[in-house]
C-alpha cells in the first residue's frame, strides 16, 4: 500500500477535528449552555486557526496532540475569540496544544459579556501629576485629574497605570494599579518581568496588565462567566510553569489527556512567538497550574 501524502494527512487530521469541535459547539447550543454572537462565524474562526496552525515555521498541527487540538479550538470558539485578530494566541507546551486569550480578547469578551462598553488605560510617569479619589458610597474610583507634560511622558521610571472604563448603563470606574502591584503580575510570568517586550516597552505592557485586571473582574462578574477560566493578572504567557506541568504529568502516569478536560491558560502578549521559540531553554522550576474543569468538556 502506497504510503499516505502528507498535505492529505494534515487535511483529514483537520477535517476530523473540525467534525469534533463543531459537534460540540452543536451540543453546547442545543443544550442553551452557549450562545454565540452573531458576527462570530465558526467556520471562519476554524479556518485561520488552521492556517495558523499549519505555517510550516512551527506546524503545530502536526506537533501537538490531535485531542488538545480540539480542546484549543474548542476553548477558541466557547470564548468567540479570533486568532486572526490577536485575541487568542496557541501555544505549545510540550506536546499539547494551549488556547491562550490575549489582552485584546478579553476586551472582546468583557465588550460582549461584561457590559464593558469602552475601556481606556493610561501609564503613570515620573513626574505626571495624578489625583484621584473613592467615592464613599460606591466604591468607584474617579480621575480628577492626570496632566503629564513630554518630559514626565520621556521619563524611564514608570510609577504606574491605570485604565478607565464605561459599563453599557453609564456606569464609569477605574482600575489603577501602583508599580508594585503591576511588578507583582509580571512576576507570574514565566519571564518574570524580563522579556524585550517589558523591558522596551514598560509603559505598555503596564497598560495592557491593568487592563487584563478590569476585564478579569467584569467577565467573572458576567452571567456567562461559567464558561470562562478564572483570568490572570499578569499578561505574559507562562511557558515554563506549562512544561513543568507537562513533566509532570508525563512521569505521574501515561494516560492521555482527553477530550474533556483543559489546564487553565494564561494571557499572552504579542511578541508571543519569541517564547514559543525559545520556551525550550527556560529552566524555571515554577509550581504546577492549577487544572481546571471547563464547561462540559
Amino acid at each position: 500500500m502506497n504510503a499516505q501524502n502528507p498535505n492529505t494527512q494534515v487535511a483529514e487530521v483537520k477535517k476530523d477535528i473540525s467534525a469534533q469541535v463543531l459537534a460540540k459547539v452543536e451540543s453546547f447550543q442545543k443544550s442553551g449552555e452557549l450562545v454565540l454572537p452573531k458576527d462570530y462565524i465558526v467556520e471562519n474562526a476554524l479556518k485561520s486557526a488552521y492556517i495558523i496552525l499549519s505555517d510550516p515555521k512551527n506546524n503545530l498541527i502536526e506537533k501537538c496532540d490531535k485531542s488538545s487540538v480540539a480542546e484549543a479550538l474548542l476553548k477558541m470558539v466557547v470564548y468567540g475569540v479570533s486568532p486572526i485578530k490577536k485575541q487568542c494566541y496557541f501555544i505549545p507546551y510540550g506536546q499539547k496544544l494551549e488556547c491562550s486569550i490575549s489582552y485584546a480578547g478579553n476586551i472582546a469578551i468583557a465588550k460582549r459579556y461584561g457590559n464593558l462598553k469602552s475601556i481606556k488605560g493610561n501609564a503613570i510617569f515620573e513626574g505626571d501629576v495624578l489625583e484621584f479619589e473613592v467615592d464613599a458610597m460606591s466604591g468607584r474610583r474617579k480621575i480628577i485629574k492626570h496632566t503629564q507634560s513630554l518630559d514626565s511622558i520621556g521619563s524611564t521610571i514608570l510609577k504606574g497605570a491605570y485604565a478607565v472604563y464605561e459599563l453599557k448603563d453609564g456606569t464609569v470606574d477605574v482600575e489603577i494599579m501602583n508599580i508594585k502591584q503591576i511588578q507583582a503580575a509580571w512576576g507570574q510570568g514565566g519571564s518574570k518581568g524580563n522579556s524585550p517586550a517589558h523591558k522596551n516597552f514598560p509603559d505598555q505592557m503596564a497598560v495592557k496588565t491593568v487592563i487584563n485586571r478590569a476585564c478579569k473582574l467584569l467577565i467573572s462578574s458576567s452571567d456567562d462567566s461559567i464558561l470562562y477560566d478564572p483570568l490572570e493578572e499578569n499578561d505574559y504567557v507562562d511557558t515554563a510553569k506549562g512544561n513543568v506541568q507537562h513533566e509532570i504529568n508525563q512521569n505521574a502516569n501515561n494516560e492521555t489527556i482527553g477530550f474533556e478536560s483543559y489546564e487553565e491558560a494564561e494571557i499572552v502578549d504579542d511578541n508571543h512567538q519569541e517564547i514559543i521559540n525559545n520556551h525550550n531553554e527556560m529552566v524555571e522550576q515554577e509550581a504546577p497550574q492549577k487544572v481546571m474543569d471547563g464547561p462540559g468538556f
